[in-house]
């Protein structure tokens, strides 16, 4: 009897032990931080990191030159791009980012812009009530690469050119927003060469 008591004691203990294992395992494996991502690792899925925390490795082509609070990652081409903003906290991007691989660690935050924000942009444009950066009223060259627009855009040309692909995406996916993603950023650094 003494030795059957044992028996089902270790067998208890070990059923235990395995499945704290495969917890503890599963655990390590299905965190929300997925380590480090390139730039190309995250635009192919954006969706599923929405909200999360990420940090990102890509080679810094710009810091804008107006607040220094914005800083673009680029991966393998300059098609593939994201934003990376700062806040008060931290401050301006360092200029010295720039030419280098950057390592930003922050939140994925979705911008959906939709016909009604068409609208109101256009509206802006016509008062001419629009903040704009950039020379003469385009945009930056880097943002507006980052968005998928002709470099050299006015404005208008913009407004236009989201709300054709707007219609193709409501068209082919049924969703009437466009989506846009930025790193709301907590920390970067420089990767040492």
């Amino acid at each position: 009897m003494k030795q059957r008591t044992s028996f089902t004691t270790f067998a208890v203990v070990f059923s235990f032990l395995v499945f704290s294992g495969f917890l503890v395992f599963s655990g390590c494996t299905g965190s929300s931080q997925k380590g480090t991502l390139t730039v190309d690792n995250l635009l192919s899925n954006p969706g599923e990191y929405v909200g999360q925390p990420v940090t990102v490795v890509g080679l810094a082509t710009h810091v804008c030159a107006k607040s220094g609070m914005k800083l673009f990652l680029q991966g393998s081409t300059d098609a593939q791009s994201i934003r990376a903003e700062s806040n008060s906290t931290l401050g301006k991007f360092n200029e010295t980012c720039v030419d280098n691989k950057v390592v930003v660690k922050g939140t994925l935050v979705e911008e959906r812009i939709t016909e009604a924000d068409l609208q109101k942009m256009e509206k802006e444009i016509v008062e001419n009530t629009t903040v704009t950066h950039g020379e003469g009223g385009e945009g930056c060259e880097t943002e507006q690469k980052a968005e998928g627009v002709a470099v050299g855009s006015s404005e208008m040309d913009r407004v236009n050119e989201f709300r054709t692909r707007l219609a193709e995406r409501k068209a082919s996916e049924g969703k009437d927003y466009l989506s846009f993603y930025h790193i709301a950023t907590e920390s970067y650094s420089i990767v040492k060469k």
